[in-house]
């Protein structure tokens, strides 16, 4: 008798099958890998999306935040010029609401500059100054031209005699 006692038929029979599961192994890696990749590239797709959403909402937040803090330091200014409009130093004004000179100073400029109208004729000019006009205006945005200093190194002049 032979040494092996299986035939020729079930050695090739074997290695069918094995060939077989060896391809089949094959095939689910290759399955489970598209799978896996499919799935990271979706992730991928999403994560840019909230990203860019992310993006989106942080600009439209700053853009209103910017408006309201303009709107904030626009009434801190304008309330700074009704105080030096109604005779307090600059000095004065500092001291009341816990800030440098220079920066009360430079907080009712940027006040005056923008409560001063830019007309483009005198006829506009007229008609925009208020009627009393032989009255000081406490409101520091309406401010009469009269009631403001007629130049910075009036203003500049004022704020080292306030220090002093």
């Amino acid at each position: 008798m032979s040494q092996f006692p299986r035939s020729t038929s079930s050695a090739r029979e074997r290695a069918r099958k094995a060939n077989a599961h060896r391809l089949a192994v094959a095939r689910e890696r290759l399955k489970k890998q598209e799978s896996d990749l499919v799935s990271y590239f979706d992730a991928t797709r999403e994560e840019d999306r909230i990203e860019q959403d992310l993006a989106e909402r942080i600009d439209r937040l700053r853009s209103a935040a910017r408006v309201k803090l303009e709107g904030a330091r626009g009434r801190r200014a304008s309330a700074l010029a009704a105080l030096k409009v109604r005779g307090e130093t600059y000095s004065a004004v500092a001291s009341l609401v816990d800030l440098p000179v220079a920066e009360a100073t430079k907080l009712i400029r940027s006040a005056r500059r923008a409560s001063v109208p830019l007309c483009e004729s005198d006829d506009e000019q007229s008609s925009a100054a208020p009627s009393d006009a032989g009255e000081a205006s406490t409101d520091p945005v309406h401010t009469s031209p009269e009631s403001v200093p007629p130049s910075a190194d009036a203003d500049a002049s004022a704020s080292n005699r306030d220090v002093a």
